[in-house]
């Protein structure tokens, strides 16, 4: 009975250990995958143009035109062209800190890449003079030139002061600023140790070392809209009562015309006030994005049917929270309307926040501009010097994220926007650039599938690998120009084209309108993908489908002679899985191949011979990764594209077909195992009593025997083979068990050189003498009671 439930237990365990396994994998194959697929993963070489620096350069764009774009680095600062990202001749500004002053640095404990001159503001004062400001080895400094109207270099006119609150001390601190109607509006530090945040504008400041104006504040953004100066930041929130803390998303508003309060504030603004930016998915418990990342300068266009000025912003989770990352839109009207709400105070360290009753708001109104801010009454100087916070926050556009990703590897630190893409159909889309922090550069739009703004579906056209893996794209721009989208990191420049309009992926009708593009056309004439601002000519035979409606009216057309062309070797080209590119097909031999079909994340069906699979598997695989690790973000009311549902599964198949002949292999093999040892002891039961050495003895070599013959190479194909091929395999393995059992019990005589019978007989009197041995007290008394002389 014991050797009967070893079996049992065993398989028990196997089972645990099987629903274990899969469970897992399969939890990683579908909860990990985004319900918005992106529709094609793109690798550039080196041949793109870049313009190369050191990683200590922490390049930063201060300025840019349509021909170049000016790039402040360590002690210097770049001219480049955004044709060819080549540094423009004779218009280098170099600029180093002093001996003296990087002596003080090092004595300070600053290690000597921190002691060098970072360009970090950069303001055209005049038509022909220009400001620059650098870290200076922990000492700011402001430098004015000249601009010379022959060759456009700059000239240095030896005027210095000190940039305390203009420029930070630490090249990585989070500073912005904004130079508008002559004044430059900075969001920094002013000391050395960065406690003392502020925002500047000589002579006004925020209030020092004040939390509830600003509390270790990291500075995003800031943008000029009308008689106002808009900054964007995150801090930590003062209003968060529960236990331990969190980090809110800002933005503040000081008017242009504040001069500061009567005296003694003539220092100090009267017009700063600060809200919430709400970019959360909503539900009984919304999901917020709290940390702002990086901002989009103010964009005006039709939105919903309506004109509005908004701007794009990142947000992410905390970094001790789930990897996630949103781009979320905020209407500048909503921004300055929150700040006409009510207001936030705390009566005491001790109280809860509250919203302050309007009739304890003073007249006139406290944070409004006003013609002349010094002759306020010092009653709303000092009401809005102790209560900035508005109660209500900034709703985001749509009420929801227009994009979302979750991601254990990555999240989105930079972003720009073609505003205002005008399709063939007359309807303009924002294509919406975001970069993340492992060298990735992700391009969507979001499309209105009616003319309510509740009806936003996100389209992710393209993702690509713009620099190496760990690499974070600090800053995008876009050259309208050029064509060009230019992506900046902290040592490098590269440029990147705007579509992609002419892959071979695209080459057919569906594959280029599914796209969604409205950079791209289907060009009827031509029969090719095109991007629309090429096409010359009459524009009746170009179309797009940017809705995601049926393509069947337009490329149904086209769909038997793709079929014909797919049957004749597919125009004798195969993409390779890993996206590389195309190459020539190879012969078909007459030797038998187990082939796997694989679709590429590239999109194209490509054919893998027994040779490749090591290599090619694993390239793709890599890839499958990216998809596996992006978290299936909830995205509310977005839907995925109807277009694209098939390719789904496909997409990530690749991955997937290799974590299942996986898990095949050691499920087949678990099971084989099982019944090899199921069917050896039944035999060990069944001929234990009489041939049990010998049987031992044989049974060892017969399994040894068929474990050579099962790794022989010939019959199993451990990748290729199919359910039903091991079902074959497994039933020949059992009967050519079956018989060679059969002839080991005729033949053990010729193996053990001794006589069987002989062996039979001594064996049977063991076992009566064992059984006679092993009889209790009970039985023996009962025989001698039974026995009768």
């Amino acid at each position: 009975m014991l050797r009967r439930r070893r079996p049992e237990v065993h398989l028990s365990r196997f089972s645990i250990v099987l629903i274990v396994l899969v469970s897992c994998c399969l939890d990683r194959i579908f909860g990990w995958t985004p319900d918005v697929l992106t529709k094609s993963y793109i690798t550039y070489d080196n041949t793109i143009p870049a313009f190369f620096g050191n990683s200590t350069d922490y390049f930063k764009l201060l300025d840019q035109d349509e021909g170049s774009i000016l790039i402040g680095a360590r002690n210097a600062l770049y001219n480049i062209s955004l044709d060819r990202l080549i540094e423009n001749p004779n218009q280098r500004v170099m600029w180093s800190s002093s001996d003296a002053h990087r002596e003080l640095c090092t004595l300070k404990g600053k290690l000597d890449q921190d002691c060098q001159n970072y360009i970090r503001v950069y303001a055209r004062v005049g038509a022909n003079r220009v400001m620059l400001c650098g870290t200076n080895s922990y000492k700011p400094l402001c430098r004015y030139y000249n601009v010379l109207p022959s060759d456009g270099s700059i000239v240095y006119d030896s005027n210095e002061m000190e940039a305390l609150g203009r420029c930070p001390y630490n090249p990585l601190h989070n500073s912005t600023y904004v130079f508008t109607d002559g004044h430059l509006y900075s969001a920094t530090v002013a000391d050395f140790s960065g406690a003392d945040p502020l925002i500047y504008r000589e002579p006004q400041r925020t209030e020092q070392y004040d939390s509830k104006q600003l509390n270790q504040p990291a500075f995003v953004s800031a943008v000029e809209h009308n008689g106002y100066v808009l900054f964007f930041f995150r801090e930590i929130a003062v209003e968060y009562m529960n236990c331990g803390k969190a980090i809110y998303s800002r933005v503040s508003r000081v008017c242009k015309n504040d001069k500061g309060g009567p005296h003694p504030l003539n220092d100090r603004w009267t017009s700063f006030v600060k809200a919430r930016l709400n970019c959360s998915i909503p539900g009984e418990y919304p999901f917020y994005f709290d940390e702002i990342q990086s901002t989009t300068k103010t964009i005006e266009g039709l939105y919903g049917g309506v004109r509005n000025q908004i701007i794009y912003a990142i947000m992410t989770t905390p970094d001790n929270a789930i990897g996630g990352s949103a781009v979320c839109a905020f209407s500048i009207q909503d921004i300055l309307d929150t700040f006409e709400g009510p207001f936030k105070s705390q009566r005491d360290m001790h109280s809860n926040w509250m919203q302050v009753p309007q009739s304890q708001v003073p007249e006139p109104r406290p944070g409004k501009c006003v013609d002349d801010s010094r002759t306020l009454p010092k009653a709303s100087v000092n009401f809005v010097k102790m209560n900035t916070l508005m109660d209500m926050s900034v709703q985001s556009l749509h009420s929801r994220p227009l994009f979302t990703r979750v991601s254990l590897l990555y999240r989105l630190s930079a972003i720009t926007v073609d505003p205002q893409v005008e399709a063939l159909d007359g309807t303009t889309y924002d294509v919406v650039f975001v970069g993340t922090n492992d060298g990735k550069v992700i391009k969507f739009v979001n499309v209105l599938s009616s003319n309510t703004t509740e009806e936003v579906k996100t389209v992710i056209l393209s993702e690509t690998q713009a620099f190496p893996l760990g690499t974070k794209v600090n800053e995008i721009t876009i050259s309208k120009k050029n064509k060009k989208l230019i992506v900046i990191s902290n040592g490098k420049i590269i440029s990147l084209p705007l579509s992609n309009c002419n892959e071979h992926e695209f080459k057919s009708c569906r594959k280029c309108l599914e796209l969604q593009d409205p950079y791209c056309a289907w060009d009827d004439v031509n029969r090719e993908c095109r991007t629309v601002g090429e096409v010359t000519g009459s524009s009746d035979k170009l179309f797009q489908r940017l809705d995601g409606s049926n393509v069947n009216d337009i490329c149904k057309k086209y769909d038997q002679r793709d079929q014909r062309q797919h049957k004749v070797e597919d125009n004798d080209l195969y993409t390779r899985v890993d996206g590389s590119g195309s190459a020539e097909k190879e012969k078909t031999s007459s030797e038998p191949k187990n082939v796997v079909i694989i679709q590429s994340t590239r999109g194209t069906v490509s054919s893998v011979g027994p040779i490749d699979i090591d290599n090619e598997i694993s390239m793709t695989s890599i890839e499958g990764n990216d998809l596996t690790n992006k978290i299936g973000s909830h995205q509310y009311h977005h839907k995925t594209d109807p277009l694209v549902k098939d390719d789904i599964s496909v997409a990530s198949l690749g991955w997937k077909l290799y974590i299942i002949i996986m898990v095949s292999s050691i499920i087949v093999g678990m099971i084989l195992g099982y019944f090899i040892t199921q069917h050896v002891m039944k035999k060990q039961s069944f001929h234990g009593k009489e041939h049990r050495n010998q049987l031992n003895w044989h049974h060892a070599k017969n399994l040894s025997m068929l474990s050579q013959n099962r790794t022989s190479g010939k019959d199993v194909n451990l990748l290729m083979n199919t359910t039903n091929q091991y079902a074959t395999q497994q039933q020949a393995i059992v009967q050519q068990l079956q018989q060679h059992h059969q002839n080991n019990m005729k033949d053990n005589i010729d193996f053990d050189f001794k006589d069987r019978s002989v062996e039979c007989k001594n064996s049977t009197e063991n076992l009566e003498k064992d059984i006679s041995k092993g009889m209790g007290t009970l039985q023996k008394t009962r025989q001698l009671k039974t026995f009768k002389p």
